[in-house]
This record gives structure tokens, sequence and C-alpha cells, in this order.
């Protein structure tokens, strides 16, 4: 299939991007050094959107400063993607914010996976089409979506809802997110489900829905506050470490006759530290002390793997094995699938 005039702009634009940062990125022994002394992690979360159009009263990444600043061009998205790839990252997280709200995220999903990355996303389910869903089954590996609750009335003490909704005193996230699972079944989809416990929910019985969900994996979360990002966060909504564990224990045994779901609980302890993240910036940095740490540069400067040498001793590649960051997470098709380079859709 011939390239589009779009198609191949968009290569022309990627080559003078990579020229012009080449001095910066491709110096062979400071690469050599960075990983030697500082190896990059398997998996990155990639927070590519800063804005959200949930109200999540506990939300940890609602990137204010980055709000106010340009988004990446595709083209810088595709760079950022080679540069990871280039590092020895195998697996990317497309996480926000809200990722289905920035413009380029179906064209950078093609390109991580052309790029022959494991690719995931964890989203509210904003724009997840069934059209989204089956045009994007051949390239996004993971689905993964947040639900807190096995009820909207807890759903919306949290603010897990868009905001017009919030500020009604009401949710339909639950409504929302039954549809996309029963569209992402269609297509192949893996299931990650993720929930947060705190004291809202944390009496709540997820078992009934756990099981019809059927997710690969479900993470749960207990509340974490972080510096500076979550400060708005009620104080009520903490919920203490031995309640975090009864909800956990409560939930294992109900689920042991089903062990095709794993369930990964992430204490406060757990989380911190265990995290290779990147801004819709590009520039990485981990929360081992509470906080965000950032790099000095942006990916899109520096490369990925000199980014990360200025962050990484506050990442731990042992506590993040310890806490199920490595899994199997090689879909079929993730080795035999060629695609193009080039996105033919770019024009979009």
């Amino acid at each position: 299939m011939p390239f589009s005039a779009d198609s191949v702009v968009v290569a022309l634009e990627r080559n003078m991007w990579k020229n012009a940062t080449t001095q910066n990125k491709n110096n062979p022994s400071r690469q050599a050094e960075n990983q030697t002394t500082n190896p990059v992690p398997v998996a990155v979360n990639w927070h590519c959107e800063p804005h959200c159009n949930y109200s999540c009263f506990f939300c940890y990444a609602p990137f204010v400063e980055q709000q106010r600043k340009p988004r990446l061009t595709i083209v810088e998205g595709y760079a950022v993607l080679e540069s990871m790839k280039d590092a020895g990252i195998e697996k990317v997280n497309f996480v926000g914010g809200e990722p289905m709200l920035h413009p380029h995220i179906k064209h950078w999903i093609k390109h991580a996976k052309a790029l022959n990355l494991t690719t995931s996303i964890v989203s509210n389910g904003t724009r997840m089409s069934s059209e989204f869903l089956e045009e994007m089954s051949p390239y996004l590996d993971w689905l993964g979506l947040s639900i807190d609750a096995s009820t909207d009335v807890l759903h919306a003490e949290m603010g897990r809802g868009l905001r017009g909704e919030i500020k009604k005193g009401v949710s339909n996230h639950l409504e929302r997110s039954k549809l996309i699972i029963e569209n992402a079944k269609k297509f192949g989809y893996g299931i990650k489900l993720n929930t947060v416990v705190c004291s809202v929910n944390q009496s709540d019985d997820m078992e009934e829905l756990v099981r019809w969900i059927a997710p690969d994996r479900w993470k749960i979360f207990q509340v974490l506050t972080i510096k500076g990002e979550n400060d708005h966060m009620p104080s009520y909504f903490s919920v203490q470490d031995n309640v975090f564990q009864d909800y956990i224990v409560r939930h294992q045994h109900a689920l042991s006759d089903t062990p095709s779901i794993q369930v990964v609980p992430e204490s406060n302890e757990q989380m911190l530290g265990t995290y290779a993240m990147m801004d819709a910036q590009s520039y990485v940095y981990t929360n081992q002390n509470g906080r965000y740490e950032y790099s000095k540069e942006p990916v899109t400067v520096v490369g990925f793997s000199e980014a990360w040498s200025t962050v990484s001793q506050g990442f731990s590649n042992n506590a993040f094995e310890e806490r199920g960051g490595t899994w199997n997470w090689d879909k079929e098709n993730s080795a035999t699938l060629s695609l193009p380079m080039v996105d033919t859709e770019a024009g979009e």
C-alpha cells in the first residue's frame, strides 16, 4: 500500500528530530555507562495525557503544571517510543490523566506495537467505543479499566465519574465500564482491573463483579498520598494497613476457586520506588520519597537512557520484582506482528 503524503511528512520530520538530538542521545559510551550503572526498567508508565474528565478525589496524577504546556507532537511521541525501545524497555503502559483524551493515542499505540513493545492502557473508558476497540485490537495487548466499587453510589462518593456527574452527586462509571468490558471480550483483549481502596469502599464486596469481569489481573491499591499532588484528598480517605490487608485477604479467599484471576495487592510501601514513569512532556520520574522526582532533561532532548540515569536512584528493580512488576504480559501476537513503521493514518 503506498504511503500517504501526510505519512511521508511524518517520516521526514522524525528523521529531522533524530538528527537534531543525535549528539545527546546516541553517544555509545554514555549509553553503555548508563545501562551498566543505571539499568533501565523493563516497563514504563507513560502519563502521556495530563488532562482528565473525571473527578476522583484521591487522584495522585493531576499534573496541573503539565496541563499548561503544549502536547508533544506526533513525531516527538514516535521518537520517544523509539528511544524507549533502544534503551531496552519491553512494555509501555499508556496512562494519564486520561490517555484516551490525547489526539495521538491511537498512532502512538500502533507505533509502539510496530516496535514490538507490549502495549497496555489504563483508562476510565472515555471514548473507548466498540469501533475503537475493534480497530486497536491488533495493536493494543492489554486493556486496563479503573473500577473501585461494586456500585456507582460508592463511585460517586469517591469522585470516580465525569465531572458533571460528580457535581450532581452521581456516577455512571460502572454502567459505562461494563459495556466496554463486554465489547473488549469480543475482540480478545487481555483485561486488567485496577481498584483503589480507601475508607469509602474498604467494606465493599467486589467478588460478584470481579467474577463477571474475569480479569487476567486485578490490581488492588492502597490509596496513596503523594506530596504536592493529591493534598486535596480528604484526610478521612486514608486507610490503615491492617484494613487494607483485610480487604485483600477477604477477596483472595472469596476468589480462591478462580486461579485464572491473579489478585495483585499493592500497599503504599510497595508502590513507592517501584514505578518507572514518564510525564506528558517526556520527563521521567520516580516516587520513592513520597513525592515526584523528575529527570533534569526530557527524553525528547537527551533520550530515555540519559534521562533515566538522573532519577534511577529513586527506583528499585528488586522491589519492582517483589511486587510482581514482571509478569506474563506477552500476548500471542506480540512477537509475530510485522507492522509498518510509518503511520499511514497520521493525517487523521
